[in-house]
């Protein structure tokens, strides 16, 4: 279950399992208001441009012209790695934007590190988004 998973149509599979929809939910509750506050807003399953056929990561925030500011992709620890990997589409075409991977099962959080082109956890780091006004970890479990 990732990234570019086609979950098209009813009844398609594998689709995502009720640990990782909680996330997708306490996130988006959580951030709501202080998104809003800044004219931003937090969507589940949207594509990162107005072409319905493009990438849709499980959360985007984007600001109000639909730019995406910040990708959040929720995982299992066995598709990690591979999210991780998929993820550097999106980093080349949009690399203003911050980019985030949420180990569920794990309970890890990778933030990329443009500065060094690299990913971290939150083992390592504190992983802040500029958009929240708290580690994103709050947000996400």
């Amino acid at each position: 279950m990732g990234l570019l998973d086609n979950y098209s149509g009813v009844g398609m599979s594998p689709r995502p399992k009720w640990p990782h929809q909680d996330v997708i939910r306490r996130a988006m509750r959580r951030s709501y208001d202080e998104l809003e506050e800044q004219g931003l807003a937090m969507y589940s399953e949207s594509t990162v441009t107005d072409d319905w056929d493009d990438l849709a990561p499980d959360l985007v925030i984007f600001d109000g012209l639909h730019t995406p500011l910040a990708i959040i992709e929720i995982t299992t620890h066995r598709e990690c790695r591979k999210i991780l990997g998929k993820c550097q589409e999106l980093i080349a075409r949009f690399p203003e934007a911050e980019y985030f991977v949420y180990d569920y099962e794990e309970r890890v959080l990778w933030g990329y590190d443009d500065s060094f082109g690299e990913w971290v956890t939150d083992d390592e780091y504190q992983i802040v988004s500029r958009y929240l006004s708290q580690p994103l970890r709050a947000y996400l479990a």
